[in-house]
């Protein structure tokens, strides 16, 4: 048994929600220590497509993903990784009715908030995705300041900023044990460590809910699973294709070196999530032939390989962010495809919030309490850029 730890904060996870929460708690000078079942990155966060947005329909959300955004253009000199951001835009592709409005209102939301996305055509959306049947489209929302990334360089150079504030890592990890009394937490068991912490923050994405079992809470988060392919030719040789999510097929593509990634906007639940799962080439012919009617370029191209992981959903695919269940359990998990964009963006905040204080960014519409209460408001543009073909419909 190692020797016990004591730390102000305990985050479990590693992913892109943890480690940016780490990070902003050790600069505002707590002490803080991160837990993770395997190595930092090696869950959900790692395994996505990527994509950095701002096209939201709810202010907080927007304004989180512009703070994200904004910060790609100094990353590499704050934290000595290039995340590989290329700011190639964003594309939703849809053929009018409640995906037109929706995408109408949110765009309009968006621009007063001072994102500069817009409504395009038909001639506009062939500059941006070269060969692209338009046939049964009536346009898309771009919006040109978007992007996509490498999810694992992120997440490193986030690591890595945390280890220099003095955050302590503990890889391979698991935690076994929560111990509460009171109301609250007093400590955790990982990895063969006793950890007493003031405060816990679960940031365990598709495995937040197992956590919060431990202590008697639950959460409602869904694991689904997240299958990706990669095709050997792209709309865009030698420059890169807008991320694009096309609402009315259910998949989604962008570019990749000399190919495009791609895969469904559906996913299968995983009940009882384990700590990987394994690709299911069962799903490629359905989804080559809806990337065929949408490019027929790609009628001709080669799958090389792919990979397969967890996404976490919650049923507004917002997440959970917030004090939850115990005085001093914390949760950010949930993210339902959009982590990437969001996480960074709110961490600041949820660290205000944990060591007590206002944030600046209003995160009511995140709570726990709001599946209880019946004040939901669904993220009505579709979130999951990693999420797979399965049970699970395209949200309006």
């Amino acid at each position: 048994m190692s020797q016990p730890i004591k730390t102000e904060v305990l985050v479990v996870g590693a992913g892109i929600a943890g480690t940016t929460v780490a990070l902003e708690l050790a600069l505002a000078g707590a002490s803080v220590v991160v837990v993770e079942r395997g190595a930092v990155c090696s869950g959900s966060s790692g395994l996505n497509a990527g994509g950095l947005r701002q096209q939201f329909t709810q202010r907080t959300s927007i304004l989180a993903g512009r703070a994200t955004i904004a910060r790609m253009a100094t990353f590499e000199e704050e934290f000595g990784i290039d995340p590989a951001f290329h700011q190639a835009g964003y594309l939703f592709l849809h053929n009018g009715g409640r995906h037109g409005e929706t995408l109408r209102k949110a765009v309009a939301t968006q621009n007063a908030h001072g994102v500069n996305t817009r409504l395009i055509g038909s001639d506009e959306l062939g500059e941006l995705v070269p060969g692209i049947n338009t046939e049964d489209l009536e346009g898309a929302a771009y919006g040109p300041t978007d992007g996509y990334m490498d999810p694992n360089s992120m997440v490193a150079g986030y690591a890595a900023g945390a280890r220099r504030a003095g955050v302590k890592f503990l890889q391979e990890a698991p935690v076994s044990a929560v111990e509460a009394a009171g109301g609250r937490v007093a400590g955790v068991r990982a990895g063969g460590t006793d950890i007493a912490c003031d405060v816990l923050v679960n940031a365990a994405g598709a495995w937040a809910p197992g956590i919060a079992r431990l202590y008697g809470g639950g959460l409602p988060i869904s694991a689904r699973r997240n299958q990706i392919f990669v095709l050997d030719r792209t709309p865009k040789p030698g420059g890169f294709t807008p991320l694009t999510i096309d609402l009315t097929l259910g998949i989604y593509l962008h570019s990749e070196g000399e190919g495009v990634v791609a895969g469904y906007a559906e996913a299968a639940e995983i009940p009882d999530p384990p700590a990987a799962i394994t690709l299911d080439w069962d799903e490629l012919p359905a989804l080559v032939e809806r990337l065929w009617h949408r490019v027929p370029l790609f009628e001709a191209a080669k799958v090389t390989h792919g990979w397969a992981g967890l996404i976490e959903t919650t049923p507004d695919d917002n997440p959970v962010v917030g004090w939850t269940h115990l005085e001093n359990v914390y949760t950010v998990a949930g993210f339902s495809g959009h982590g990437m964009c969001l996480a960074p963006g709110l961490a600041p905040h949820v660290a205000s919030e944990v060591r007590g204080r206002q944030p600046e960014l209003p995160l009511d519409i995140y709570r726990l309490q709001r599946f209880e209460s019946g004040d939901v408001e669904p993220e009505g543009v579709w979130g999951g850029e990693a999420i797979s073909r399965g049970t699970r419909e395209v949200p309006a």
